[in-house]
């Protein structure tokens, strides 16, 4: 296979686009059937890997991560600490604020579903690929991603990222 360029632009590489997009859609089926298995949403599956990432966050910061109001934030804070998934305490800093905890061990049956794509992934391109291919392969994504992003900003674009 060639990566020659079309008639209507630059070059191609339809195998690997291809791959990327079934890749794509495979990843958000398991996670889709995680969730369902966990009866949780999409927002609270993002809410609690930030959470566990970012340990004694205040719900501003799970704001500007998830992109929601103040008032979507308390809703789905609420809803997670009478499930028992995360835990609210006051900032010692100051008592007006909150810090918010994960109170359930991600990696642990059964949250660890809602990774479990990426890490059966990862293990099998680890059993099958060299490290330096896999760099590179990183390495050429994520220049490919950001130039994409900013082709469909587009010039003078005030998207934030």
């Amino acid at each position: 296979m060639t990566n020659a360029p079309s008639a209507d632009g630059p070059p191609r590489a339809p195998a690997l686009s291809a791959a990327l997009t079934a890749f794509a859609e495979a990843r958000q089926a398991s996670q889709h059937e995680a969730r369902r298995s966990l009866g949780i949403g999409e927002m609270d599956a993002r809410a609690l890997a930030f959470l566990a990432q970012n340990p004694g966050s205040r719900p501003s910061a799970l704001r500007a991560y998830l992109g929601l109001t103040s008032a979507g934030v308390s809703t789905l804070c609420d809803r997670l600490i009478e499930r028992g998934t995360i835990h609210r305490d006051t900032d010692p800093s100051d008592r007006r604020a909150s810090l918010l905890t994960v109170t359930v061990d991600l990696s642990s049956s059964p949250w660890n579903r809602l990774n479990e794509f990426d890490r059966s992934l990862e293990a099998a391109l680890a059993a099958e690929a060299d490290p330096a291919m896999l760099q590179t392969l990183a390495e050429l994504l994520t220049h490919a991603v950001s130039v994409t992003t900013q082709e469909l900003e587009g010039p003078g674009s005030t998207q934030a990222g």
